[in-house]
């Protein structure tokens, strides 16, 4: 385990295994480094493997102020100089991916894994008046209860979230939340890398369509949808989703 500084934050990230190719993996909303742990334990002996917590999540500093993914972004390409990471492969989960995408679109990669991602309008009623009225109203009054609440709401329910709260902070994340999501649909016609989609069936909080929606913007990309997978098919379905990930990351 081990931290480093970037944009003066202090960020946590850790570095496992040793393989020929890089693996970058950038965690969802609300959640952190954990989620990666059964991704780690299978792909450690045959990769090189960084994962951090993005800022204001897990054990990582929180942005001064409200960033958007476009600067998230840009945080990822100075962690990856400040680290000496060359030709990566991205794997983005749902928030990450979008943050993948748009990193994508700007700086070279190896390849590039959307999972459960997200990027292009989605038309969601219950969606937008749970972050545009609830949380926007909620922030200010019990913002520790809802930060804690989101990071439950988006992680699967057999691993420990690491969240760190205090009311200034979860001011801050709930602000990034709540902003305006951008459509990526320029950036992601900007892609070049071979990109795998994969999205699962049953997403109940990215639609299974966003995933076909994917697939016909990004060059170079192929869909898996995974049948009895939500949000997390690396844990619902492992067997399809490490052996279509495994193909692809081994494809010249």
């Amino acid at each position: 385990m081990s931290k480093t500084i970037i944009n003066g934050l202090d960020i946590f990230y850790q570095e496992f295994g040793g393989g020929k190719d890089t693996l970058l993996l950038l965690h969802g909303w609300g959640q952190s480094h954990s989620f990666w742990k059964d991704v780690i334990d299978r792909l450690s002996t045959k990769y090189h493997i960084y994962t951090l917590d993005l800022p204001g999540f897990g054990l990582s500093q929180e942005p001064p102020t409200a960033w958007s993914l476009y600067e998230y972004a840009e945080f990822i390409h100075k962690f990856i100089t400040n680290l000496q990471i060359t030709n990566p492969i991205f794997i983005g989960h749902s928030f990450g991916g979008r943050i993948s995408s748009i990193y994508a679109s700007k700086y070279p990669i190896k390849k590039l894994v959307l999972y459960s991602n997200g990027g292009l309008p989605q038309k969601s009623l219950k969606t937008k008046f749970n972050k545009y009225i609830v949380v926007n109203i909620g922030k200010h009054i019990f913002p520790n209860f809802l930060y804690k609440s989101h990071s439950r709401i988006f992680k699967p329910k057999n691993y420990q979230n690491k969240i760190i709260l205090t009311k200034d902070r979860s001011r801050r994340m709930l602000d990034i939340y709540t902003q305006p999501s951008p459509n990526l649909k320029q950036e992601l016609e900007k892609i070049t890398a071979p990109t795998l989609i994969i999205s699962g069936k049953k997403d109940y909080i990215v639609s299974p369509q966003m995933g076909r929606q994917l697939h016909e913007v990004v060059k170079q990309s192929r869909l898996i949808e995974v049948p009895i997978a939500t949000h997390f098919a690396h844990i619902e379905s492992p067997d399809i989703f490490y052996s279509e990930l495994e193909k692809f990351l081994q494809e010249e």
